[in-house]
């Protein structure tokens, strides 16, 4: 028994691990940043320019898992910008970014959403919204355009 316990608590301690939010920067900066993505390789690298182009002193960063259900009970409201990339599969946003989006209409003009698609393509959402290919090559450009309009809302 106290073997399976210790198993539980090892497996228990490990999913949590694996589904905590990454911080980056001073807790104490002036502007916060709510990023969440779904992993994928040119998410994650897309996701890790951008926290070095945020990151100068003046940036808290937190980022989430949003396929996990880490952006569930988020309040665009405790952030100066909320950024989420999304896989434009099948040219559709995620349902549960959609329902999200839904959840927190009311107070949502800090989000801008960018999504994954070759095509040019207006996703159906409320919120300020871009589209690139997934690939490497375009990641300084596409990261440039994220930081200048968040950095537009924090103003």
């Amino acid at each position: 028994m106290k073997v399976f316990r210790i198993s539980l608590f090892l497996f228990l301690a490990v999913c949590m691990a694996l589904s905590a939010a990454e911080t980056f920067g001073n807790p104490q900066a002036p502007h916060t940043v709510l990023i969440a993505l779904e992993n994928t390789r040119y998410k994650d690298r897309l996701v890790d320019t951008l926290v070095k182009k945020l990151d100068d002193g003046s940036v808290y960063i937190t980022v989430v898992d949003h396929k996990r259900k880490e952006l569930e009970g988020r309040d665009p409201r405790d952030y100066k910008a909320v950024f989420i990339t999304n896989s434009g599969v099948q040219a559709k946003v995620r349902p549960w970014v959609l329902d999200w989006l839904d959840s927190v209409a009311a107070y949502d003009d800090n989000v801008l959403i960018h999504t994954t698609q070759i095509t040019e393509w207006d996703p159906p959402v409320q919120v300020d919204s871009i589209t690139s290919a997934s690939k490497n090559s375009n990641i300084d450009d596409v990261t440039d355009d994220i930081v200048r309009r968040l950095r537009a809302l924090f103003q």
